[in-house]
């Protein structure tokens, strides 16, 4: 079997801080993108057509009948109804019901999605180890690969682009491309790849409940929108009994339905060197 894979990251391995206590890797697997791709991008321009037709109408209305406008009024003239990159940061009440059609579309497909999470407050969390970011975000994708696609499959990977050191010699693509599994890599522009946005979504999730659970989320509207988007992805995920809380997804957890849906907390206790 061949697959595609698109890969994302978030957070920082340099330093342990509030700001960023967690860095992570989402890797996002799957064999036929073709029905996939298609769906998303059909509705994501069937939602700002609709946009579009509603923005005409009140513009027209307020030809005719002037009026203080309301923040749902102002949102849909502000907003953007062409091009759109849905990253999980912009989870807001505003784009919340699109977001969780997103996630409908998407747990319509058989996705395999896996998460490589560091906790950087965990006392065995050394900084010195990962001065070098661009080797441990290699090493830690390399690993997820391995991991994620037996050894009579291959690999094509999709992975949100970020920047190569000017003094690294070492490229992200050469690296993976070592790799048996991996018949070929791309270092591509989030916005260009729906399924990078995707997983940019789960592995936004993901972080957003370790957060939670060890209290580094504020009260806000933007966190509420956030919290409810995430609720309603794990609503429709089949949580194994022994792994259900409040936050099921901040802890190492696996998940078999509707998609297969996998947290991995990385034992820092086994981990020497950033290098890959």
């Amino acid at each position: 079997m061949n697959y595609f894979a698109f890969v994302d990251e978030s957070g920082v391995l340099d330093e342990s801080s509030k700001a960023q206590p967690y860095f992570a890797v989402g890797f996002l697997r799957i064999d036929d993108t073709s029905k996939i791709t298609e769906e998303l991008i059909s509705n994501h321009y069937d939602y700002f057509s609709s946009q579009k037709q509603k923005r005409k109408e009140l513009l027209s209305d307020l030809k005719v009948n002037p009026k203080t406008l309301n923040d749902q009024d102002l949102n849909l003239l502000l907003a953007s109804t062409r091009h759109y990159e849905y990253k999980f940061t912009n989870v807001t009440p505003t784009t919340l019901e699109k977001y969780k059609k997103l996630v409908d579309s998407a747990f319509q497909h058989p996705l395999h999605f896996c998460v490589l999470v560091i906790d950087k407050t965990d006392p065995l969390f050394d900084s010195t180890i990962y001065k070098n970011y661009w080797l441990a975000y290699i090493k830690y994708t390399k690993l997820l690969c391995q991991n994620n696609c037996g050894s009579n499959n291959k690999i094509i990977m999709v992975a949100d682009y970020m920047n190569r050191p000017k003094n690294s010699g070492v490229f992200f693509e050469q690296e993976i491309n070592s790799l048996p599994v991996v018949l070929n890599s791309l270092r591509a522009h989030s916005e260009t790849f729906m399924l990078i946005q995707v997983c940019d979504l789960l592995l936004g999730s993901v972080l957003f409940q370790w957060r939670q659970k060890h209290g580094y989320v504020k009260g806000s509207n933007r966190a509420k929108a956030k919290d409810e988007f995430v609720r309603y992805l794990v609503n429709k995920l089949v949580i194994p009994p022994v792994k259900k809380d409040n936050f099921p997804l901040a802890q190492a957890i696996t998940c078999r339905d509707p998609i297969y849906f996998s947290v991995w907390p990385l034992k820092l206790s086994n981990t020497k060197s950033g290098g890959v």
